[in-house]
């Protein structure tokens, strides 16, 4: 396997962070996932539907295309980004989040993500059941 010492992301290789707000936004152009913590947005992960473009937004509004695959597993959300989204969102590229919400906030930040993100490989495992791609 190949040395990933060259990255240097700015929160550090597979650095947990914590979310306590998920948000889903809609309208005729776009579906939005928001991940906030601390009153401060952590990441958008949207779906244009003009093209179905799925794209994850930083915190300073940069934009990337969105994971080649994620998972769901109970509360840790996982994505994996390839190398140049990882940099330009300054994120590692195995980026995992803790969901410290409620059940509620988890089934819609899941269906939201099934959503969004349908075209990348993924594994959900939630109270509401297991799916994969």
């Amino acid at each position: 396997m190949p040395s990933r010492e060259w990255e240097t992301p700015r929160y550090g290789p597979h650095v947990e962070r914590h979310v306590d707000r998920v948000d889903v936004r809609q309208d005729d152009d776009e579906l939005t996932l928001i991940l906030g913590a601390a009153g401060v947005h952590v990441m958008l992960i949207r779906l244009r539907y003009a093209g179905w473009v799925d794209e994850v937004i930083n915190p300073a509004g940069e934009i990337a295309p969105g994971p080649g695959a994620w998972t769901l597993i109970g509360r840790e959300l996982c994505l994996d980004f390839g190398p140049t989204a990882a940099t330009t969102l300054g994120f590692p590229r195995d980026c995992r989040l803790q969901l410290d919400v409620d059940d509620d906030a988890i089934r819609r930040a899941r269906a939201a993500l099934l959503e969004i993100l349908d075209c990348a490989c993924f594994v959900v495992d939630t109270a509401e059941g297991r799916i994969t791609s």
